[in-house]
C-alpha cells in the first residue's frame, strides 16, 4: 500500500495562515438582507431550479454513547 498519497500534515502555525487567508468578505455577508440574498441565489445559474423541501425535514440527534466497563480479570 503507497503511503503519503493524499495524506498532507500542518503545524498549527500553517493552519492558523491558511484560515487568514480566507477570500470571504464577512462584513459584506453580514451588511445582506434576506431579500437581496434571495434575489443573488435566484439570478446564480448553479443554483436554478434548486429548491429545499423544508416540509419534510426533521431534526435527527445522534445518539449518546455508552460507556463500556473495564475489563475485569
Amino acid at each position: 500500500m503507497k503511503k503519503g498519497g493524499n495524506i498532507k500534515s500542518y503545524t498549527i502555525q500553517e493552519l492558523e495562515a491558511k484560515r487568514a487567508e480566507s477570500r470571504t468578505d464577512l462584513s459584506r455577508v453580514d451588511a445582506i438582507s434576506d431579500e437581496a440574498l434571495e434575489r443573488l441565489i435566484a439570478e446564480d445559474e448553479d443554483e436554478a431550479g434548486i429548491r429545499p423541501g423544508w416540509a419534510r425535514a426533521k431534526l435527527v440527534l445522534p445518539r449518546g454513547r455508552k460507556s463500556q466497563p473495564p475489563n475485569c480479570r
